[in-house]
């Protein structure tokens, strides 16, 4: 068996460390409804949509212990701040309990760290002690870009900082520590990538470099490569 953090890494423990997403824009309604009965099969931590389809999925998951979550200013994060705060609130009104937002980082690359400071804030206020995560898109970011945004939803009160949007790509085993190191006992890690980027061997990398959430549509595939990973590393030791 495998030990995650000194505890058992169980299937349903892994499950609740996995947000199941669908973030094309060509999603299908079908393809939702797929994704919602993957999650409610295997208990995951959420169901993260766009926001046409969060109020079929917050109805669907309605007494349930996956929650709905959605994508705010998705991928790109040039709304504005009263953009933003409005689109939390509609989706709030149709029932979600996880936001995640997607930060102006052009603002951020512009080196004004006051506006992205504003951003969040306004953003955390709008979630009304719902759970929030702030996409930072570290693969246009350089390292100092990256610890400032982290800084700055550390600041903000933001519950996660979340490596990106899943549309550009993911980050690599390096930023991944650079994030835990600088959020680490601050605030909660949040990792996605596109469909490409995630394996079950990089999830649990990240799980065990002490990652909290991996958004990822490969859910299924991760969870039931468990006990293969079990097998496989039984000839591996750290000392």
């Amino acid at each position: 068996m495998l030990y995650l953090q000194g505890k058992e890494l169980t299937a349903a423990r892994l499950a609740k460390m996995i947000d199941g997403s669908l973030l094309n824009p060509f999603t299908t309604l079908d393809e939702i409804k797929d994704l919602v009965k993957i999650s409610l099969e295997y208990n995951t931590n959420s169901v993260c949509v766009n926001p046409n389809y969060i109020e079929f999925v917050a109805n669907e998951l309605k007494g349930t212990d996956v929650k709905p979550c959605v994508v705010i200013d998705y991928p790109f994060g040039t709304g504005t701040v009263e953009s933003k705060v409005a689109a939390a609130k509609d989706a709030i009104a149709k029932g979600v309990e996880i936001i995640d937002y997607v930060i102006d980082y052009g603002h951020l690359k512009s080196g004004d760290r006051d506006h992205l400071l504003r951003e969040i804030k306004a953003c955390v206020e709008a979630a009304d002690g719902r759970e929030t995560r702030f996409i930072i898109e570290t693969c246009y970011l350089t390292n100092d870009e990256i610890v400032t945004a982290c800084e700055c939803v550390i600041e903000g009160g933001g519950d996660f900082v979340k490596s990106s949007t899943g549309r550009f790509g993911g980050p690599d085993m390096r930023i991944v520590d650079l994030l835990m190191q600088c959020c680490e006992g601050k605030c909660k890690v949040k990792i996605a990538g596109t469909g490409q980027f995630w394996t079950s061997a990089i999830a649990l990398l990240c799980l065990g470099r002490g990652v909290d959430i991996i958004g990822t549509r490969a859910a299924k595939k991760i969870i039931d490569d468990l006990p293969v990973f079990e097998a496989m590393l039984k000839g591996i030791e750290l000392k």
